[in-house]
Parts: structure tokens; sequence; C-alpha cells
């Protein structure tokens, strides 16, 4: 092959595979209609979230046990199919064929009902479970978005602190040019400039790190492009009373629900395994049309009557039944136990959200004292009065205080969902997820 076949040959392959890792990096790099609202991302995840996919086959899996318990009340219909060879050395081979369809049906079953009602109280629990599930995705969408913007309101007062600290560097390099300022302060604005420096070198990586969990929460790519949307403008709300708060979540979180729904299944459980102690009924119906070597047969039915009392079984009905009323009492206790800690939960979500409204009032107080620091110190050192040191301590004071406000708000609307989480009441927005 010649060298210019060989070169063309290179070129082509090498554009091949430069055009295929654009077309996967297109792919992966998925870019998301924005700027997306707290809504559009719940969405989102909800329909990408694996952990909640998974949640969500236990429903469908405890749902197909229900059929399966409620199969006998239904006509069963079987067909049989029968070919046989035999040898026989005194009478030769002999061939069958045989066909039957069977239907039969349960009229009584001892345990039947109270199998029912197990598997139906089992797919209760695991739905409240999904619900729960789905609350607990929810809250965490939103403790991430407003991660996500809180960080990036940080970039922002930290290049606010980067402007001004720059800005008072210039001032010093000036007022050192005219002799008004000893050398020494240009050390000083320039080491409060690098303090600034690492602290946005450090927002904008909390940034990114902050993105990248959202992104995860929600189910998607690392290399999709989100844009968020600003929430709008959140009034301070009055939380409710500590008892109004445990009468809520009592009623409304799925977790509760589901725990007083596993008590039910195990109650149908203790039920099941005292009836098998016996005495046994079981009354079925049964038809049956069949063909003996492709011969119609007459067709034969029965209703028949089954009683069976197992007078000694080794213990094992006994244990059994031991077992499960030990099942019972222990989901009695894990009721109780999960009301307990929901009271906690409460009295701790209440007080968060007290804190964090406190917090907003306070933050927005600090700022404006900072603000007002700052400038006297400005005019002192302008003025010739005051030292460069503290102007740039009543900088920083202020990048701290501003840092803080922006903090105090995204948790005090973290504070308002995780309450909400906790009583039960977050329910999942109504929608389609942005494509």
């Amino acid at each position: 092959m010649s060298e210019r076949v060989m070169t063309r040959t290179h070129t082509c392959v090498a554009f091949a595979l430069a055009l295929l890792v654009a077309i996967w990096t297109a792919a992966l790099a998925e870019e998301v209609a924005g700027p997306l609202t707290l809504q559009q991302c719940v969405l989102i995840a909800l329909e990408r979230n694996p952990r909640l996919a998974g949640s969500e086959q236990n429903v469908v899996g405890a749902g197909a046990g229900l059929t399966r318990a409620r199969s006998p009340y239904y006509p069963q219909l079987t067909l049989g199919l029968l070919e046989a060879v035999a040898n026989d050395p005194a009478d030769g081979t002999e061939r069958t064929e045989d066909a039957s369809l069977v239907l039969r049906q349960t009229i009584w079953e001892s345990g039947l009902r109270e199998s029912v009602q197990e598997s139906a109280a089992r797919l209760e629990s695991v739905e409240f479970g999904y619900a729960a599930d789905v609350q607990s995705l929810v809250e965490q969408v939103a403790v991430d978005y407003y991660g996500v913007l809180a960080a990036d309101r940080l970039v922002g007062v930290a290049e606010a602190g980067l402007e001004s600290s720059s800005r008072h560097l210039e001032e010093v390099q000036a007022r050192i040019e005219v002799g008004v300022s000893a050398e020494v302060d240009r050390f000083t604005a320039e080491d409060d400039l690098a303090r600034v420096e690492l602290s946005l070198i450090d927002a904008r990586s909390l940034v990114k790190v902050a993105r990248a969990r959202l992104k995860t929460t929600m189910g998607m790519s690392q290399e999709t492009v989100l844009d968020l949307a600003e929430p709008p403008a959140l009034a301070a709300e009055t939380p409710p009373t500590l008892s109004r708060a445990l009468a809520t979540a009592r009623e409304n979180r799925p977790d509760i629900l589901g725990a007083r729904a596993s008590v039910e299944a195990s109650r149908s459980a203790l039920r099941q395994a005292e009836i098998r102690r016996g005495p046994l009924a079981d009354v079925s119906g049964r038809y049956d049309w069949g063909y003996t070597d492709w011969t119609r047969r007459d067709p034969s039915w029965d209703v028949a009557l089954t009683l069976s009392w197992p007078l000694f079984d080794g213990y094992a009905t006994r244990s059994d039944v031991t077992s499960a009323r030990a099942s019972f009492a222990r989901s009695e206790l894990q009721l109780q136990a999960l009301l307990d800690d929901v009271g906690l939960e409460i009295e701790s979500a209440l007080t968060e959200v007290e804190r964090a409204g406190q917090r907003v009032v306070a933050t927005a107080k600090s700022v404006a004292a900072a603000e007002a620091r700052l400038r006297a110190a400005e005019g002192k050192y302008q003025q010739g009065v005051g030292i460069l040191l503290e102007v740039t301590d009543a900088r920083s004071d202020l990048t701290s205080a501003q840092a803080n406000q922006v903090q105090a708000a995204y948790d005090y609307r973290t504070a308002l969902v995780g309450l909400q989480r906790v009583l039960g009441t977050l329910a999942p927005p109504e929608g389609e997820a942005v494509r």
C-alpha cells in the first residue's frame, strides 16, 4: 500500500473516530430545557431516580401476591394430555392416548379469607412504603435544589468580596504612590485579596459538588447541563402547634399508615395459624370432560366436602401459632416505636423552622450592621484617621454576614420542606417532567 493511501486511510479513520466521539459526547451531554423550577426537578427525579423505580417494583410484586391469594375464588380450568406406550411381554405393546378438561371451583376453604386479608394488608403496607419513598425523594430534591442555589449565591458573595478587596488594593497603591499611606498597607491589602480569592475558589468548588449531587438525585447524567430558576419570594409561615402537628402526622405519614397495615397483616397471619390448628374444611366442585383414545367419555362431576383435624404434627402447628403471635406483637411494638420517633422528629422539625426563621431576621440585621461598619472604616481610612486593617476586617465581616444571610434564607426553605415531610403532607407536584 502506498504512503498516500495509508495517510488517507488514517485520516478517514481519525475523522470517523472523532465523529463518533462527538456524537457520544453530545448524547451524554443532555441539556434539559430550563431554567428548571423546583417542581420540574422533582418531576424529573420521580421519573428517573433508580431507587424509587426499585421501590415501585415492590408494589408490583405485592400486587401480584394479592392476585395469587385471591386465585382460589375463581374457577380453575385445567387441560390434561396423556400419551403413553407400555410394553407387556404377554399382551405386546399397548398405546394409550388420553385428554381431559377439568373445571374446579373452590366453594369454601378454611383460612382462605384470612390469607387474602393478609396479602391485601401487605400490599397496602408496601404502597405506603412507596409513598414514603416518594416524599423522601421530593425532600432530597428540594434540599439539593436549594443547595445549588445557595452555592451559586455564595459565589456571588465571594465575587463581590473580591471586587471590594481589589478596589481596596487599588486605593492603597494610589495612596502609597502619593505618599499618604505606608508601604506596609499594600501587604495587608494583598493578603486580604488572597484570602478572598481562596474563598472564591472554595465557593466555586461547592457549586460543582452541589450540582453533581442534584443531578444524582434526579437520576441524570453528570454531563447534563442544568439551569435552575430562582424560587419565588417566600413569606414567613406560622408553623402548627405541636399537638396539631402530631395529629396531622398520625393521619398522613405514609410510614405510620404502612406500619398500621403491617399490624393488620400480622393479625391476619395469626388468625391463619390459629385456624390451621383445626378443624379444617374444604368444599369444592369439579366437572370433567374426557377423551380416551380420542373417544369421548361421559362427563363426570362431583361436589366434595373435606374435613380434617391435625391431632398431632410434632408441635409444628403450635409453633406456627407462637411464631405468628410473636410477629404480631413485634409489629405492634414497631408501630409504637415509630410513633415515639415521629414525636421527636416533629419537635425537631418545628424547632428547626423556628430557628431558621429567626436566623433570616438576625442575618438581615447583621448585614446592615456590617455594611455600616465597612462604610465607616473606609471613610476613616480615606480621611487618614483609620488603619487599613479596620477596612479589611470590616470587609471580611460583611462577606461573612452576607454568606450567613444567603445560607439562612435557603435553610429556612429547606426547614419548611422538612416539616412538610415529617407531617406527611409533602405531596409530589402534578404535571409532566421537562424533556
